[in-house]
Parts: structure tokens; C-alpha cells; sequence
């Protein structure tokens, strides 16, 4: 359509938990998987993440609620932890783009994450270089989807919203992001993310080699 203007992404942002990385709720414990999701998914845990409680009262709080010894808690997260696996593919990509981009690519995470796990996360051997900087909500003190959690990653990095692009693999996170402005993409089958990735960085990438082509 005639006049139609078409945003110059130059900000990716991406979620860690089930995008940048892989884990598994399985544990040897006597917590099954959907019940240790449900932890995760309850108000104690988000107030967890959002810095509000120390790991010992959080455990000792959610042990409370589901009748569940906050030793064995402890173990079930602990084993969680421990199978974290990096995306490589994922991180292949974004070195990709970045390369094209010529450093004119910021890149930056913003995951719900407890201060325990995000200072494990931070520390496992993966190529965090290829970030800005990682935005942890227990660190910012605001958790996705609150609209807090994003205008503080705005404020911080000084970005404009509508040249970012979000990455999440839950829709609400996804649709939060997309009422500020930012393009929001859900992660859920790989290729049609990667698709949707290398099409929208894809235009800048043409027009700084357009550019290039002209200097010659």
C-alpha cells in the first residue's frame, strides 16, 4: 500500500526460560512435573521473581500451600536448574544478525526469573556476549506481563519501541509487549520463529548493503 511506512527494526529482544534455553520440570523427587509448574505458576513465585522474597521464604511459603517439605522443593529446583541446555540454534541466529547488522543490532533479555536463578543463569557456560544486557525481573523488581517490567527495560536502554522486537513463548508476555508498541512474536514452532526473524532484520540488512553498494 501506497505510503505505508515499514519500521527499521534495530532492537531484538528475547525471552531465557523455554526460548533462549531448554529445561525439564522431570525430576527424581516425589514433585511430579505438572505440579512443579503449578509452583511456578502461582502468586508466591511471582512475587518470588519479582525479588519480593529470599529463595527460604519463598520455598518455605509455596511448601505451606501445596503441602510439600521445602527440602524437597529445594531438590526439585535444583534439578530443574541442572537441565538447562542453551538454544544453540537460537544463538547461531542471533550472532547471524548481529554479524549483518555491523554492530547497529542491540540485543537484550528479559526473563521472569528469581535472583538465585538468574545469578545461576547468568553464570552458565553460553554465549552471553551476543547481549547488551540481560534483564532479570527479580533485579528490575517487575515481572512480565506487567507493563512495568517492559517500560523499565525502555527507560533503561533508551530504545525506541517501535524499532524492538519481542520474543516469548507465552502469549501474554507477547501481547504486552505488542500494547506498547514493540513487535511481538510468540516462540512456538522454531522454524517459523527463525523465519520471521531473518524477514524483519532481513529489510535492514538489504538497505545498509544498499547503502554500501552506493559508496562503491
Amino acid at each position: 500500500m501506497a505510503g505505508v511506512h515499514t519500521p527499521e527494526y534495530r532492537t531484538l529482544i528475547l525471552d531465557l526460560g523455554d526460548v533462549l534455553f531448554t529445561w525439564s520440570a522431570e525430576t527424581t523427587t516425589s514433585i511430579p512435573p505438572r505440579l512443579l509448574k503449578d509452583i511456578m505458576n502461582g502468586p508466591t513465585w511471582f512475587d518470588y521473581e519479582r525479588g519480593r522474597f529470599s529463595q527460604a521464604e519463598c520455598y518455605e511459603r509455596v511448601g505451606k500451600e501445596f503441602s510439600i517439605e521445602p527440602s524437597v522443593i529445594d531438590e526439585a529446583l535444583k534439578q530443574a536448574r541442572e537441565s538447562l541446555r542453551p538454544n544453540e540454534d537460537l544463538l547461531a541466529l542471533v550472532r547471524e544478525l548481529k554479524a549483518q547488522f555491523q554492530g547497529q543490532l542491540q540485543v537484550f533479555a528479559l526473563s521472569n526469573i528469581s535472583l538465585p536463578d538468574y545469578e545461576f543463569v547468568i553464570e552458565l557456560p553460553t554465549d552471553w556476549s551476543i547481549f547488551d544486557k540481560v534483564f532479570g525481573s527479580a533485579v528490575i523488581g517487575e515481572r512480565k506481563p506487567d507493563l512495568a517490567a517492559y517500560e523499565k527495560v525502555i527507560a533503561e536502554t533508551g530504545i525506541d519501541p517501535s524499532t524492538a522486537v519481542f520474543v516469548d513463548d507465552k502469549i501474554e508476555n507477547v501481547e504486552a509487549a505488542r500494547s506498547l508498541g514493540i513487535h511481538g512474536i510468540v516462540f512456538d514452532k522454531q522454524e517459523g520463529v527463525f523465519a520471521a526473524l531473518r524477514e524483519i532484520f532481513g529489510d535492514r540488512v538489504r538497505a545498509i548493503e544498499a547503502k554500501q553498494a552506493e559508496k562503491k
